[in-house]
């Protein structure tokens, strides 16, 4: 229960800082836009930051969005499963996914170190160090992980009953 309502917290900061940086996206386009137009100057970061900005929306975001049932699935087969063969196939996906998240998360936690120790920036006038987006990515992985743990926890738990809440992907 404490695990599922952590993961319910980070699932939420997680969308907060998503909404965050959809916010600054707005902003910053708007204040290089108006300051081409009205004062004759770009600001020069915009692009290079808003991409940077719109990584942390995508991942930061991925959590909630599979919480909320957002992601893509095939429903063909899914949808003619019912009971122990449902909760087998979740399950088995759950599982996958995990592990796929676990070897991402690994090697995306050795690029940022790696990008961190190097020193790595990006070529703009901003030389922006590498880590920070980056960073984003990793954290984005991580929190869609313990949305999947705790999913699978949840799915454990039920040992395979068919009352209960669905299980959307």
């Amino acid at each position: 229960m404490r695990f599922e309502r952590a993961a319910a917290l980070f699932r939420i900061v997680g969308l907060s800082l998503s909404g965050f940086a959809v916010l600054c996206m707005v902003g910053l386009v708007t204040a290089d836009v108006v300051s081409r137009r009205f004062l004759g100057f770009s600001l020069l970061i915009a692009d290079e930051v808003t991409g940077y900005l719109l990584i942390a929306v995508t991942f930061l975001g991925a959590a909630y969005t599979l919480s909320a049932g957002g992601f893509v699935r095939m429903e063909l087969v899914y949808r003619r499963l019912r009971g122990k063969g449902r909760w087998v196939v979740d399950i088995s996906i759950h599982l996958v996914s995990l592990g796929y998240l676990a070897i991402i998360a690994y090697w995306l936690g050795v690029y940022v170190v790696s990008s961190y120790r190097s020193g790595v920036t990006s070529i703009s006038i901003a030389q922006t160090p590498l880590y920070i987006p980056r960073l984003f990515i990793l954290l984005g992985v991580l929190l869609l992980m313990l949305e999947v743990a705790t999913r699978l926890i949840y799915l454990l738990k039920s040992k395979g009953a068919s009352e209960g809440p669905e299980i959307e992907e």
